[in-house]
C-alpha cells in the first residue's frame, strides 16, 4: 500500500491495521476497514477497531452475521492483489482475479 502522509511527513506502517470481516467457511472477504493512529494515546483495541468494521459494513448492507474477524498490520496487503483468508483463519493468501473487458485472468 501506498504511505500516508500528515503535514508532509510520513506516517509509520505501524501506526495503520486493517480489521477484516470475511466468511469462515470459505475464507472470502466481505468487508475491510482500515484505521491510522496518529497519536499513541488515542491508539483503539481490536475489539473497537472490529465493532466500526461491523458498523461500517452494515450502514453499506452487508450482512455482518456470522463473519469472523482478522485483524493485521497495514504492511500485510500489498498492492492491488486479490485476496482471501486462509483456512486458518490466521492469514491471507492471494487469489486469481478475472480479467477486465475480455483479458485472461491472472494468478498472483
Amino acid at each position: 500500500m501506498k504511505s500516508q502522509h500528515l503535514q508532509g511527513r510520513p506516517v509509520e506502517m505501524a501506526r495503520s491495521r486493517i480489521c477484516l470481516l470475511f466468511n469462515p467457511e470459505d475464507g472470502r472477504i466481505v468487508h475491510q476497514h482500515g484505521v491510522t493512529m496518529l497519536q499513541s494515546e488515542n491508539d483503539l483495541k481490536p475489539a473497537e477497531v472490529e465493532a466500526r468494521a461491523r458498523r461500517h459494513a452494515h450502514s453499506l448492507g452487508k450482512p455482518v452475521e456470522g463473519l469472523r474477524a482478522l485483524h493485521l498490520p497495514l504492511e500485510a496487503i500489498q498492492g492491488h492483489a486479490a485476496y482471501k483468508v486462509n483456512a486458518k483463519g490466521d492469514g491471507i493468501v492471494p487469489v486469481a482475479r478475472a480479467g477486465r473487458h475480455g483479458r485472461r485472468p491472472h494468478a498472483l
